[in-house]
């Protein structure tokens, strides 16, 4: 068996999709595929490695070559995904549209079988196998193939924007209907338009749209599908929501391109609306504000208060559906977004807990009970008072009407729930605060309702990627941190799960990925799961 790579797809490669590489070697060992910058292409962005403290830079290559990053290659044979790799020019792991090699390659002074390359032992990396050279096309690409948008009723009118979805690299682009329905049209700027007419009630419209390189006519144009579904005048204009809660982890910043990753969840997930937590970016245009604008959808974030944003919470909302401005609220510890479902005002009520005295790492370890060490812990915490006098009691007008207005609590607890633990004390708190305060104010666990058992469906939502703490030099304790209570009569959950993307990687330190830790490729951009409440809204 030679060993050899070869990319997995006869499709154009370009940046920020996933490149498959299939790999095959004689003999299992410390093997990986690398991907290089062409050394013979455009220089790469800005500053040049440290070959002296960066692991991805090859010893034993020509040291006009860069080797952006690499996965390892276990067993004989397998497939190796290079996951989101930024496009930002500003990023040194950035693979922006250009010439590229993908190599074969094993630690030198392994003793294993090669095909070429230096085999001075413990210098830098041999090469198993002729390099394998892939280009990067720079043709635009919208984020996702197809989505669904908001409902639409009858006689109403259609707005719905494009171009946040386009990856266009800087190229003058035009957007034109490809096909679809004949009342519906998108502009040149990239804005779908069109009033549903009579007889189009129980059906979508559809519309499939190309953008178009304006200086370049040959070049392969970016389609999308707009799906757009419409129901009778007389209906209401909905009768699911599809909530979520997601911590955005600073940002979505800490993956490569992490705001794309989020708007394609967003997307192809058909939430309709999103509590952000850990939205700290607080420049204009703001994080908040940037997702709703690309998006076209509504949005609230939380005002900036202080000089120091800090000192603000880092919370907002994004919604398919209105979001009525004078309606809503804040307060020191959460935000009221009201957000109009049709004839429905929905009270959506935005927290992050405080972080501090993390409760479970006082549990005995792959446990659950509530003990005094973990009560000591959690008392230390401001949470139970957040929620009690913070949050339930200036919400307490809007509670008190959530059978006309329903009520969402959603948002970071920072706590796992009293229904999942079981307890050994007796005195206050007898196990999490948090969730039996919203429990006594007559809330729902939406997730609890659908789930019952918490050995069954655990909904794990910390942490997809924190698997070790390094400070307490112990196994992460992995629990349900993130919730979505609800209360008013209105609202019924029908369905409610957590949510990732792709296969995360532990945000863990290796050396060999100091520079570039193997998490910062995740498809998922996150340290937490998202929790994706489908809630039934019932007539009065």
């Amino acid at each position: 068996m030679p060993n050899r790579i070869s990319l997995c797809t006869s499709e154009p490669l370009r940046p920020g999709a996933d490149i498959p590489v299939f790999y095959e070697v004689e003999a299992a060992g410390d093997n990986r595929v690398a991907l290089y910058r062409d050394p013979d292409a455009a220089p790469p962005p800005e500053t040049e490695p440290d070959r002296d403290t960066n692991p991805h830079v090859d010893a034993s290559q020509d040291t006009e070559e860069e080797c952006v990053t690499f996965e390892y290659a276990p067993g004989r044979a397998g497939v190796v995904w290079f996951s989101g790799l930024s496009t930002d020019p500003g990023e040194d792991d950035a693979i922006s549209p250009g010439s590229y090699v993908l190599k074969l390659q094993q630690a030198a002074g392994t003793g294993h079988a090669r095909a070429g390359g230096s085999d001075r032992a413990g210098e830098g990396v041999i090469d198993l196998a002729e390099p394998l050279p892939f280009e990067l096309t720079s043709e635009p690409y919208f984020l996702v193939g197809s989505f669904t948008t908001a409902n639409v009723l009858i006689g109403q009118p259609v707005c719905v924007p494009l171009a946040g979805l386009l990856r266009s690299f800087g190229r003058p682009v035009v957007f034109t209907g490809h096909s679809g329905d004949d009342w519906l049209s998108v502009s040149p700027a990239g804005e779908v338009t069109g009033v549903a007419p009579e007889g189009t009630a129980g059906r979508y419209g559809h519309l499939v749209v190309t953008a178009h390189d304006a200086e370049d006519p040959g070049a392969r144009p970016a389609t999308i599908a707009v799906r757009i579904p419409v129901r009778a005048g007389t209906d209401p204009v909905t009768d699911r929501l599809r909530v979520a809660t997601w911590n955005m982890w600073y940002d979505a910043t800490r993956v490569l391109n992490g705001e794309d990753k989020v708007l394609r969840v967003l997307l192809e997930s058909g939430i309709d609306l999103v509590a952000l937590q850990e939205v700290h970016r607080y420049q204009e245009p703001g994080t908040v504000r940037r997702l709703a604008e690309r998006l076209g959808w509504y949005y609230h974030q939380y005002p900036r208060l202080n000089d120091d944003p800090v000192d603000d919470k880092d919370v907002g909302v994004l919604s398919r559906y209105p979001i009525d401005p004078d309606a809503g609220g804040f307060g020191q510890h959460y935000l009221r977004t009201a957000v109009v479902v049709g004839a429905v005002t929905v009270q959506v009520c935005t927290v992050h807990l405080d972080h501090t005295c993390y409760g479970p790492d006082k549990a005995p370890p792959g446990t659950r009970r509530f003990t005094p060490a973990v009560q000591a812990q959690e008392g230390a915490s401001a949470r139970a008072e957040e929620m009690e006098e913070h949050i339930l009691a200036p919400l307490a007008p809007y509670t008190a009407r959530a059978d006309d207005q329903p009520v969402i609590i959603l948002g970071d607890f920072n706590s796992p729930s009293h229904l999942d633990w079981t307890s050994e004390v007796l005195t206050p708190p007898v196990n999490w605060p948090a969730t039996l305060l919203l429990e006594d104010a007559a809330f729902t666990d939406s997730y609890r309702a659908v789930h019952p058992d918490p050995s069954a469906n655990p909904g794990l939502t910390w942490s997809p990627v924190t698997l070790w703490r390094e400070e307490l030099q112990r196994v992460e304790p992995l629990d349900r941190i993130d919730f979505i209570f609800h209360k008013g009569r209105r609202l019924r959950a029908l369905d409610s799960h957590t949510l990732t993307a792709g296969a995360p990687a532990p945000a863990e330190d290796h050396p060999a990925w100091e520079d570039h830790p193997r998490y910062r490729y995740n498809a998922w951009p996150s340290d937490h799961a998202a929790v994706v409440t489908t809630y039934e809204i019932r007539r009065p």
